[in-house]
């Protein structure tokens, strides 16, 4: 009876009174995940012969043979090009040609009047061509927004084709952060004027003093902005630019704006006023703008590296669940008290070493699931989720065949690991699969614990859900039983000092341990996933239900 009662114990975090037992496969398979091989994984890749994984350079490509090395041992099938583990990836720096750029605007009364650059406008470098002149009637669209799931369509009834669109940049106050943040992008916004014709994105930021805009005028030119570009030259991701039918985008200052706007016979500050009241305030305007600049490119070579698990259904193995993670950092940048080299090993070696030891467990299983399941280490994430998104504009596999991504980034397994809170869940049907999986080995589920970080469109996942596939993003909770009462003290303290910084090594703030029950957990949701014959969905009617791949 003793024996009986010591082998229920044991078993009993894979059990759950209101769940189904896991079965046996798949609880070995997460029995064999290892904390001792995802810390070889994480000390390799945080080395400092790797000086910090820079896409381009010789650390990041070592990074990559490792990657590859490991799928090639465990047996994962490459799934990149070629019948190779890898997808190439173009990445471009564009920087805009300070000399060469102008802009006049034509008044309401004809009155022609050159506009000075850092002044009262600043321009984003094209990702995609050298030279653009434009010349385009004007038109104002409020907020920008074409998103009737949030109740705002700034380009109701207004015809702005062949325009260029000027915006006052306001979000409402009761949305989420995470649609906040997604609104905010100024990609987001170029969006919805492409969709409706515009060929041009002014912003104005009502609440930005002078020194703020001069300095993002001067960083256009002197930093430029990145992209991920496709083999035909046309950009696949950026944040900042959309490229294809926007020939310019930029900003504008509050000053010109006013001047623009009294031309037009209206005034800037009542228009602001009625925006807060969220009333209507879109018109075409008697203005026009016309312009040229020049940009220039600077390209990258990199790689994201791809292997799968093929399913054993006959018919559900083509379609794929994918587990994605950064395997970049920052290379070698300013000296921190003597350090140059930005090791990440928080940042994103961990989850890359986690996702690694989630693919020897597949390999382990004597049945594999009905789905296949792809790993994916995504290169440029710190250069705004540029391999993810590379990879959504032109994937390696039928892109109606993801089903869902389930991403790895920085899991920061610095405590044991107690509780859950997967960043993104809660938009779709994901949400019961991870309470279902984090019940089969004793973890808690809890929402985001810092929601207004917005870090469900901060890293790789995001880029799967604009393509429309529902994704996720498993990070701590910050609820405790006995341990670590004070962990998102601790986190907050962690990130200040090392947070992107060259302090970001192996040392004593792992907890091994704890990286493997994050494996863990992240297998089974995969794996249940991967097991349903019902594909994920999103909630409907959710905001991102509603505007992903549309």
């Amino acid at each position: 009876m003793k024996h009986l009662l010591n082998l229920f114990f044991t078993l009993l975090p894979f059990i759950s009174i209101a769940q189904k037992p896991l079965n046996n496969d798949a609880r070995m398979a997460i029995e064999q995940i290892d904390s001792n091989r995802i810390k070889a994984h994480v000390m390799y890749l945080a080395d400092d012969k790797l000086k910090g994984r820079q896409p381009g350079k010789e650390g990041f490509r070592m990074a990559v043979d490792y990657v590859q090395k490991q799928y090639k041992e465990m047996g994962l099938q490459p799934a990149g090009e070629h019948g190779t583990y890898l997808q190439k990836v173009t990445l471009r720096k564009s920087r805009l040609i300070k000399e060469q750029t102008t802009l006049t605007i034509t008044l309401a009364n004809g009155a022609k009047k050159p506009l000075t650059l850092g002044n009262e406008f600043f321009v984003y470098p094209h990702p995609e061509l050298k030279s653009i002149d434009f010349d385009a009637p004007l038109a104002f669209v409020g907020t920008g927004f074409d998103a009737p799931a949030i109740g705002i369509q700034d380009y109701k009834n207004l015809d702005v084709k062949g325009k260029i669109v000027i915006v006052l940049r306001k979000v409402p106050d009761h949305l989420s952060a995470n649609v906040k943040l997604h609104l905010q992008y100024p990609a987001t916004l170029q969006e919805y004027a492409a969709k409706n014709g515009a060929i041009g994105v002014l912003v104005c930021n009502y609440t930005n003093n002078n020194v703020q805009f001069k300095a993002l005028a001067n960083n256009m030119s002197v930093n430029g902005i990145g992209a991920a570009i496709l083999p035909d030259g046309k950009r696949a991701s950026s944040a900042s630019v959309l490229g294809g039918k926007i020939q310019m985008a930029g900003g504008i200052t509050v000053p010109f704006l006013k001047e623009l706007m009294q031309a037009e016979g209206e005034n800037l500050d009542t228009i602001w006023q009625t925006l807060e009241k969220g009333i209507y305030v879109s018109k075409s305007l008697k203005g026009s703008l016309s312009g040229h600049y020049e940009s220039a490119f600077e390209d990258t070579e990199s790689f994201n590296v791809i292997g799968k698990v093929e399913g054993s259904d006959p018919k559900l193995k083509n379609e794929f669940v994918i587990h994605s993670a950064h395997l970049d950092h920052l290379g070698v940048g300013k000296p921190v008290n003597g350090d140059s080299i930005y090791n990440g090993a928080h940042d994103n070696a961990s989850g890359v070493a986690c996702a690694l030891e989630i693919a020897r467990a597949y390999t382990k299983l004597a049945t594999k699931p009905k789905r296949s399941v792809v790993f994916a280490m995504m290169t440029a994430e710190e250069l705004g989720l540029l391999g993810s998104g590379y990879f959504n504009a032109l994937p390696t596999l039928p892109k109606q065949q993801l089903v869902a991504d389930i991403n790895t980034d920085m899991p920061t397994i610095m405590a044991p690991l107690e509780s859950v809170a997967p960043l993104g869940a809660e938009h779709s049907s994901l949400q019961k699969v991870v309470e279902e999986a984090a019940g089969y080995v004793g973890l808690n589920v809890e929402p985001d614990p810092d929601p207004s970080e917005g870090r469900f469109v901060r890293s790789d996942q995001y880029n799967f859900v604009k393509a429309g596939i529902p994704a996720l993003h498993i990070k701590y909770g910050y609820k405790k039983t006995t341990i670590e009462k004070n962990l998102a003290e601790k986190v907050k303290v962690w990130r200040e000092a090392n947070y992107h910084k060259p302090s970001d090594e192996v040392n004593d703030t792992f907890v091994w341990s704890a990286g493997r029950k994050y494996a863990q957990v992240n297998f089974l949701i995969s794996y249940l996933v991967a097991q349903n014959p019902a594909r994920p969905a999103w909630n409907k009617g959710d905001f991102f239900e509603t505007t992903a791949g549309k």
